[in-house]
């Protein structure tokens, strides 16, 4: 098995605006769209909660590549398993997809719940983001059935979770 070059390491409190100028950039890669200032708020929300786990893939020329935030279990939906991890955000640098940094990262973010104690991983997803659910189908998460609308796009969203033994 070839092993990964991408290195992966916690994320440190000044780095918290980095990660949701990536995300909000990603969001508008994925999208074809402007970035909305909605998905940066929604986003800052988010790193207010109670983190398992928020990781960092910092490329060769010194940026963030690559991040992932997992937060405490009820910190998603109400519905979301009670015992479960919510990886709350995970976005790679538009440019650099593909290569890697996603699978890094969710498969730390699903060792680091691991070693917090916490059973399962629970995680949203819009239905059509077919590199996304490619990805998280391939690290060991599976479709619960359920399904919502994005609060911000009114997309379909689905609900993967996982062992976190797998990934």
């Amino acid at each position: 098995m070839i092993e990964s070059s991408v290195v992966v390491r916690p994320a440190t409190p000044d780095e918290t605006d980095t990660c949701i100028d990536l995300w909000a950039a990603a969001v508008a890669a994925r999208d074809g769209a402007a970035e909305d200032p909605a998905v940066r708020e929604r986003a800052r929300q988010k790193f207010g909660a109670e983190h398992v786990a928020w990781l960092v893939a910092p490329g060769p020329d010194g940026a963030v590549d690559g991040f992932v935030l997992v937060t405490a279990p009820g910190t998603g939906r109400s519905t979301d398993p009670a015992d479960a991890a919510y990886l709350s955000l995970l976005a790679v640098r538009p440019g650099v997809q593909a290569r890697g940094v996603g699978r890094s990262l969710l498969s730390e973010a699903v060792h680091d719940a691991r070693a917090a104690g916490h059973p399962r991983v629970v995680l949203h997803v819009l239905g059509d983001n077919d590199r996304a659910v490619r990805l998280y189908e391939a690290g060991g998460f599976v479709a619960t059935g359920d399904e919502f609308a994005h609060a911000l796009s009114g997309g379909t969203t689905r609900v993967y979770a996982t062992d976190v033994q797998v990934g």
